[in-house]
């Protein structure tokens, strides 16, 4: 196996990765916001908006993952959408934040795995 395909590889499988484990911290970042007690100091609107796009984000990222796994031809497409979804919820979650203790790490794993999902190039034919 030559070097380029080795990298390429490794890639993928670490752009995998991050997608699964992006997945993973949106759902329970989401899961754990419907569950926490709400105060006076919430902004209700950012609380549904940040619930929302987690749900997103832990979608498009479980559907990034999967199509880079099977090498669709069109898994660079879903890798740019996701990085665009991952940063929408990223700034969400980072403001956020300061009312929920699971959205600061969620807005970082997402800025990772938007950052990975940006540089994956498109599988190489068979």
């Amino acid at each position: 196996m030559s070097q380029d395909v080795q990298f390429l590889n490794r890639q993928y499988e670490t752009c995998i990765e991050a997608c699964s484990s992006c997945a993973q911290i949106c759902s329970a970042c989401a899961n754990d916001m419907i569950g926490m007690e709400h105060t006076g100091d919430m902004d209700m609107g950012l609380m549904r908006r940040c619930i929302r796009l987690c749900w997103d984000c832990a979608d498009i990222c479980s559907l990034a993952a999967q199509w880079m796994s099977r090498s669709s031809e069109r898994s660079a497409l879903i890798c740019r959408l996701c990085a665009d979804v991952c940063e929408q919820c990223a700034e969400v979650c980072e403001r956020h934040a300061p009312q929920h203790p699971l959205c600061g790490p969620c807005a970082e794993e997402c800025r990772h795995c938007a950052a990975l999902c940006r540089d994956m190039p498109a599988p190489q034919a068979a």
